[in-house]
């Protein structure tokens, strides 16, 4: 199978010069790790969400720069009026215009469509439909949710946020002005592809930036989930290699004492999750996923208190798929680097893809095993697996405990590293570098740019003259 033969190749390939080398990303794999893509077929896992296709004209509006806010909203209806209300004492007509440079008649064109073009409409007016679909998605989900789109969270907006620090939303508008703050987002519009290799299911001409930007059969959406504010401490990274779950690693780089004796319940609710739903449903064999696993709220009779897992794994709901996310350089790994990741042995590797067929309710999957995988099926792994898929939106509670089956395979598991945060980690104390101070800037810089050329011509001969005291020199 020339397909699996040239993954395993490429896996196993050998460093060169000191670099990492990974397997080829494909367009599919990206495609497959959108949330439009995969939550179809998670949604009982997931916290509860809408997905909202968008239209060019609102694509247009967030690259647009500056912020035109819906004038629908109370206390919005008069903000345009008020800042109209002044008008010249002396008619327009009767001002002469200022003289004419006559360098500048190259450029009468250029001034001509810019006088021309007609004033930008507010959202509510630009694209209605879409406008009402996203206050009535809030509405759906209580009234509150958090946006994002296939792949990205504005999370580097919420500096912005009408709701401090959050990405909560409870407006059209509030999500509007995230995604147009975020750089977060550009990534979704402009980088998704990137760095993509031509999809070995769909047959590609010679592939230019322009078309590694627009493959087939992408379509950007609008995805709004229920907002709650969850615990840092308890949201994991997973990485899957092979069809093995292979690490785990803590998301928030801050100490937390109590998650040390978690560890044999975090793995549980990640391998449980992961074993139930992920493993043999996913089109990719490699891929990460993040999980938030919330407290629990009671505690099952089922589980005995000999068993130290069982007692610490009642503390902890079942965990919830958050996103999935490539098995690509861009995907950050935390607390583990990609070599070691890379270089990890997997003692039973399941490559292939799984034929499904949708229109049916209940989904049957059937894999075409490479060597290893024949071995690692002939050792105990089903070649056809059924899971019922689920339907409803009663199903799909925010962050409720459902009752879960445990998918007991008889195949050996891979022995699962999970890292966390310890005490003498100086990653727990970085609290100089606060999360996404990249995409920041100092509140003096901002308002000298705000002042035009002079304000950031004296900002930076104030910074001249700081340097240079702090320096010992001399101003003159």
């Amino acid at each position: 199978m020339p397909a699996l033969d040239g993954i395993l190749e490429a896996a196993n390939a050998p460093q060169q010069d000191g670099q990492i080398t990974f397997p080829p990303v494909t367009r599919d794999h990206i495609l497959h790790c959108s949330y439009d893509y995969w939550f179809p077929k998670y949604r009982t896992s997931c916290i509860r969400s809408r997905v909202i296709p968008l239209s060019r004209e609102f694509i247009s509006y967030i690259r647009e720069d500056g912020i035109i806010l819906a004038d629908d909203e109370p206390g919005n209806e008069n903000n345009s009026d008020d800042e109209d209300d002044w008008e010249p004492t002396v008619p327009s007509s009767e001002i002469p215009a200022p003289p004419r440079n006559p360098g500048d008649a190259d450029n009468d064109s250029d001034s001509d469509d810019e006088d021309s073009t007609p004033a930008k409409l507010p959202p509510n007016k630009r694209f209605p439909d879409l406008h009402n679909a996203i206050n009535a998605a809030i509405k759906a989900l209580g009234g509150a949710a958090a946006p994002k789109l296939n792949w990205s969270s504005p999370k580097d907006a919420t500096w912005i946020s009408r709701h401090p620090n959050t990405v909560k939303c409870t407006s059209a508008n509030d999500v509007y002005i995230l995604l147009k703050s975020s750089s977060f987002i550009s990534h979704d519009l402009d980088h998704a592809f990137d760095d993509c290799v031509p999809s070995t299911t769909t047959p590609q001409s010679p592939s230019t930036a322009a078309q590694a930007q627009q493959p087939q059969g992408f379509t950007l959406v609008l995805v709004l989930r229920s907002f709650f504010s969850p615990l840092p401490s308890l949201e994991f990274r997973c990485f899957v290699k092979d069809r093995n779950l292979i690490a785990i690693t803590q998301r928030d780089l801050n100490y937390y004492a109590f998650l040390r004796s978690l560890r044999p319940a975090i793995i549980a609710r990640c391998r449980e999750l992961f074993n139930t739903k992920l493993k043999y449903t996913f089109p990719d064999s490699s891929f990460v996923f993040d999980v938030y696993i919330p407290e629990a709220a009671y505690r099952s009779d089922s589980e005995s208190d000999d068993d130290e897992t069982s007692e610490a794994r009642s503390r902890l709901a079942r965990a919830r798929l958050i996103d999935i996310n490539p098995w690509a350089p861009r995907t950050d790994t935390i607390l583990f680097g990609w070599e070691e990741l890379l270089e990890a042995e997997v003692k039973m590797p399941v490559l292939g893809t799984p034929e499904s067929t949708p229109e049916k309710k209940e989904e049957t999957v059937r894999f075409r095993f490479s060597a290893t995988g024949a071995a690692a099926a002939a050792a105990g792994g089903d070649d056809h697996l059924t899971e019922p898929e689920e339907e409803g939106d009663d199903k799909e509670n925010n962050l409720d405990d459902d009752e879960t089956t445990t998918d007991d395979e008889h195949e050996e598991e891979y022995e699962v590293e999970l890292r966390l945060v310890e005490q003498a980690d100086p990653a727990a104390y970085n609290f100089s570098s606060p999360q996404y101070s990249a995409h920041k800037m100092p509140k003096d810089v901002v308002d000298a740019s705000m002042a035009g050329e002079g304000g950031m011509r004296e900002f930076a001969r104030e910074w001249q003259r700081l340097q240079e005291q702090r320096g010992g020199g001399s101003s003159s």
